[in-house]
């Protein structure tokens, strides 16, 4: 018996490290905003600078996705200034205009100074969980401790 008891702890300590935490973390400190600019180029020109409306999260840049309202476009993300908020984007065809449309994430969690303390905490808090609820369990069970 003690042995299926200690498969049952090893299998619910791996069920328990498959959870994807961190990424939990993440989706509940940020929101997508979405932006939307009028944008026209000039001849010969395919860049184009936008003032987002927001902070990005992070200024975590491999969030931000840009499309735009024409299909020969193919905007790519070029440059941000965290300052200013100003995204550069490349990919563009010259001598049009169209409407970019720009995603990105920002804080949800603004001005929660303890909230986001103890969220900076949880994976290693969730690591050691887990690292040590197999151990203590299998300790009771091999000790007798357990019933």
């Amino acid at each position: 018996m003690r042995v299926f008891y200690a498969f049952l702890v090893i299998v619910t300590a791996a069920i328990l490290w498959m959870l994807p935490i961190t990424s939990a973390i993440y989706d509940f400190r940020t929101d997508v905003q979405v932006d939307s600019f009028s944008s026209t180029t000039g001849v010969g020109q395919t860049t184009e600078n936008v003032t987002l409306s927001e902070e990005l999260y992070d200024d975590d840049t491999q969030t931000i996705d840009i499309s735009s309202s024409i299909s020969n476009d193919s905007p790519v993300f070029g440059s941000y200034n965290a300052t200013t908020r100003l995204l550069g984007t490349s990919g563009l065809s010259a001598n049009t205009t169209r409407i970019l449309t720009v995603a990105y994430d920002i804080d949800a969690l603004i001005g929660n100074d303890a909230v986001n303390n103890l969220l900076d905490q949880v994976p290693l808090i969730w690591i050691l969980c887990i690292a040590v609820f197999p151990l203590a369990s299998l300790a009771a069970i091999f000790t007798g401790r357990a019933r």
